[in-house]
């Protein structure tokens, strides 16, 4: 509805006639009055009646503004309700769904169209949009990303979601961009990103679900006596996965302008239904906005970062030496302890150790008790201590890290059998717990 023109045109005849409008009647009537009133009130008069209704005339123009206005408003709801109606009538072409998940205190709403087929990555595994919202699911976790959620397929593997927030402003053509070049990494120690999902509303990534867990709760969970332990060959495994990981994200980083992975920490190194190492989330520093990086992120918690305010691929070598300290020790890291766990400065306190020599007590008792493998705890604390160096220039490269670990054996060997009853009992002993093991530390927490 267009603002009615007549009404324009009489506003302006209006003021026109007001501007020149004269006293009327007889002259001499007029000459009279005068001689009775002061030409000043007269004119006074004529300026006040003036003004009048210049203030009416706007406080009608002002009116009809706001009439127009809302007209407008009134008509584009009505618009958008009788498209929403129409819309919501034709389910067979376009649906709108909203998928509640269980997490077991509450209830979420995902809101996703069913319409937009999901993304893949490769012709392995391949399933609907619809498959994927009928699915039963459970939560996982709150990450730095958002929310992570367990999709059990009907007919299908376990799919992990990930649900993206605070991401950069990507335009659409330049998330799948980021995304594929994410996908294109491909290492048997590399979690595999098997599809994606965009909208407006909701950003989605899939992975394949590791289920045997991670290794935060393979070292931490159960450490009040009710758990099973975590020996030498498994750790040095994990040592030797997780390196080649880093290797490869190394010499294949496409996404030079980032750290490659980013956030290396316990738990974010999984395993597979065959105990094999996979290493997740790595790279996603590409997608997410820089001050939730800076405040969440391990490299972030380098030291370089600290005195210079910059992360480099020399970040993530002090991410994995940190992670190395944490498998020797069996001590939560503080830079990567999840929200609401109290950790320690391993790097400090390891420091600590070496130079007030009572390095050989630092090593988690669980390990510690296999005395043939002293030896190669001592070599991967070395090199440990070199990738968490202060200055980046200092610390290895990963392909170097890569050959010093795997040329770590163990000799002399007790029989698996012994080990595992003498470290059964140590883990029984009422002395041994996760703040004191065999060290008083107190001051370093």
């Amino acid at each position: 509805m267009g603002f009615p023109i007549f009404v324009l045109q009489l506003i302006t005849f209006s003021v026109l006639a007001i501007a020149q409008e004269e006293p009327k009647g007889n002259p001499k009537d007029n000459s009279e009055a005068q001689d009775k009133q002061p030409s000043s009130n007269k004119n006074n008069s004529n300026l006040l009646l003036l003004i009048l209704n210049v203030v009416l005339l706007f406080a009608i123009i002002l009116l009809l503004i706001l009439y127009y206005n809302t007209s407008k408003k009134l008509n584009r709801i009505m618009k958008g309700h009788i498209n929403n109606v129409s819309y919501e009538q034709e389910k067979d072409v376009e649906t709108s769904i909203e998928k509640r998940i269980e997490i077991g205190e509450g209830t979420t709403m995902m809101t996703v169209e069913e319409r937009k087929e999901l993304m893949f990555f490769n012709d392995e595994t391949k399933f609907q949009m619809g498959e994927l919202l009928r699915a039963s699911a459970e939560a996982l976790g709150q990450g730095i990303m958002g929310n992570s959620y367990k999709a059990m397929l009907s007919n299908g593997p376990n799919i992990v979601v990930k649900r993206l927030r605070d991401l950069k402003p990507f335009t659409k053509e330049e998330f799948a961009k980021m995304v594929k070049m994410i996908s294109d990494l491909r290492h048997p120690n590399l979690l595999p990103l098997l599809a994606y999902y965009h909208s407006r509303d909701e950003k989605l990534i899939l992975y394949k679900y590791a289920q045997n867990g991670n290794l935060f709760s393979k070292l931490h969970d159960g450490r009040d006596g009710n758990r099973v332990p975590f020996n030498w060959n498994s750790r040095l495994s994990v040592a030797r996965g997780v390196a080649r990981a880093l290797e490869y994200l190394h010499l294949n980083n496409k996404i030079h302008n980032i750290v490659p992975h980013g956030n290396l920490k316990s738990s974010n190194v999984l395993f597979d239904e065959n105990n094999s190492i996979l290493v997740s989330d790595f790279s996603l520093s590409s997608l997410i906005a820089q001050p939730i990086a800076a405040q969440h992120m391990v490299v972030y918690k380098s030291p370089e970062y600290g005195y210079a305010r910059k992360v480099t691929i020399q970040s993530d070598v002090w991410s994995y030496g940190s992670l190395l300290i944490e498998i020797l020790t069996g001590k939560v890291s503080l830079c990567s302890a999840p929200q609401g766990t109290n950790g320690v400065d391993l790097c400090s306190w390891v420091h600590r150790a070496v130079r007030e020599e009572w390095t050989a007590e630092i090593f988690d008792k669980e390990i510690s008790c296999q005395k043939s493998a002293l030896p190669g705890m001592l070599r991967l604390l070395q090199i440990a201590m070199r990738c968490i160096e202060r200055f980046p220039e200092k610390r290895p490269e990963m392909k170097e890290v890569v050959r010093e670990v795997e040329k770590i054996q163990q000799i002399h060997l007790m029989s698996e059998d012994d080990e595992d009853a003498s470290c059964d009992r140590s883990l029984t002993d009422d002395s041994f717990s996760t703040s004191n093991s065999g060290i008083f530390i107190g001051d370093e927490r």
